[in-house]
């Protein structure tokens, strides 16, 4: 019982993070300005894979209907 809570947890502070990796890295996509070209690239492709990732941490710990 105590690992399946502990999990859980985890699994919450997870998602918790990568949701505030994306909100991060679509305001730092919003200040362009302040970026090179190479620099708004790894940006966006940070955001795709962390957008990827949340989504599959989603739909591990999903328990509504689909």
């Amino acid at each position: 019982m105590i690992t399946m809570n502990f999990m859980m947890m985890t699994m919450a502070t997870q998602t918790n993070r990568a949701k505030r990796l994306v909100k991060l890295l679509e305001r730092l996509l919003k200040k362009r300005e302040l970026f090179d070209d190479d620099k708004l690239k790894l940006i966006k492709e940070q955001l795709k894979i962390a957008k990827n990732e949340l989504a599959i941490i989603e739909e591990k710990t999903s328990k509504g209907f689909k």
